[in-house]
């Protein structure tokens, strides 16, 4: 029943991502036939639906190539080592039951193959549980990279814009000049002769 409700939760994550990712395509299609150049935006509902998947996909796709490899590298050792681990514990766990089932071996050799065998157990365990974190890990920095990546963009596209204003009248001898405090924005024109 969990596992069903799993599902339907990231298949209704899934559309409301491409929904609003849709959204901002339209948004950004409206400022590219103002402008001409189109500003891309990363969806962060969508880069979190693409690391549910794969884990790192958000990140790559919103933009943070260096923390996605982090974590793709992460999920990998993680699973590489599960796997190792289960398969170190499934070998001990044979010998164990051989050891019990046998009948000649003393009560503290019996013991010993029983710890052995579960050491791999918790380690194959704590493999698992890694690999569960860094996946989680990676859903929640790919929300926060994507919207990071949003305003880095957003910024950078102002800033082009202030400057292709500030030169729009030099080739007529007017200055544009554009300012800030913390009250009010102003745009002023200087002539100059």
């Amino acid at each position: 029943m969990r596992l069903l409700l799993i599902i339907a939760l990231l298949f209704f994550s899934l559309h409301a991502s491409f929904a609003q990712e849709a959204e901002n395509n339209i948004e950004t299609t409206e400022k590219t036939a103002e402008t001409e150049q189109q500003v891309k935006l990363a969806s962060p509902a969508g880069a979190m639906v693409r690391s549910a998947f794969v884990p790192g996909w958000g990140q790559f796709y919103s933009g943070s190539y260096y923390r996605g490899s982090l974590t793709v590298l992460g999920i990998s050792g993680s699973i590489i080592g599960a796997l190792l681990a289960q398969n170190s514990f499934k070998d001990r766990y044979e010998v164990y039951e051989s050891m019990v089932w046998s009948g000649f071996h003393s009560e503290t050799d019996i013991l010993a193959s029983y710890e052995y065998a579960n050491q791999r157990f918790k380690l194959r365990t704590f493999f698992i549980y890694t690999g569960i974190g860094i996946w989680l890990y990676s859903l929640i920095d790919s929300y926060v990279s994507a919207h990071f990546n949003n305003a880095t963009t957003l910024i950078q596209s102002i800033e082009r814009d202030a400057r292709d204003i500030e030169n729009l009248g030099i080739e007529e001898n007017l200055g544009i000049e554009i300012g800030a405090t913390p009250t009010r924005l102003y745009l002023g024109i200087v002539k100059t002769f």
